[in-house]
């Protein structure tokens, strides 16, 4: 884990108020279209040519006012995403910087308890702290837990493994490559 970090100076907040009336909640998206390759040329064509071509060419106004209107909202929104998407990066590595910090003080005060504990021969100094005593220890539990379970699966591997191996002794060869396998390339 790295401690390096700087406390971070950039934007704090976001005015999304010219977007007001503008901004959807949606519960699924599918079905939408998305931004094709060239875009930006379809742009720039319809942007020079509608307003001159496009009532003879028999494009209503109210669709050449929209699609301005979506290109202005679509800018504005790429625009806030940049500094949305820092600052929920930000706020994320923030609150994982502080829960580790707080999960530190923790074991410091858990350090604290059991040292006064024993220094002063009272055990009677923990009992208000029962769970608090037994919180830092959860995560090293949990590792003690999954080490054993890795090894006994490791200890099973082999000796499936080394059945496996007589049994293909036995049977003059390999064993059938399982269903599971791509065939092999030619």
């Amino acid at each position: 884990m790295s401690n390096q970090f700087r406390i971070y100076d950039g934007t704090h907040s976001i005015d999304l108020s010219l977007l007001q009336g503008k901004l959807v909640d949606m519960a699924d998206c599918r079905g939408l279209r998305p931004d094709q390759d060239g875009l930006h040329e379809v742009k720039v064509e319809l942007e020079k040519a509608l307003p001159i071509s496009g009532a003879s060419a028999g494009v209503p106004s109210d669709a050449h006012a929209h699609f301005v209107m979506c290109n202005e909202t679509v800018d504005q929104i790429d625009q806030h995403l940049v500094v949305a998407k820092k600052l929920v990066e930000v706020l994320e590595e923030s609150r994982a910087f502080y829960v580790d910090a707080r999960n530190n003080d923790i074991s410091l005060i858990a350090d604290s308890l059991r040292s006064r504990a024993h220094r002063r021969k009272d055990p009677s100094i923990l009992l208000p702290f029962e769970r608090t005593l037994r919180y830092p220890s959860q995560a090293a539990e949990k590792a003690v837990r999954t080490r054993r379970k890795n090894a006994e699966e490791a200890a099973n591997a082999e000796t499936t493994g080394a059945d496996r191996h007589d049994m293909e002794e036995v049977a003059g060869g390999a064993a059938p490559p399982s269903a599971g396998c791509m065939p092999a390339l030619a």
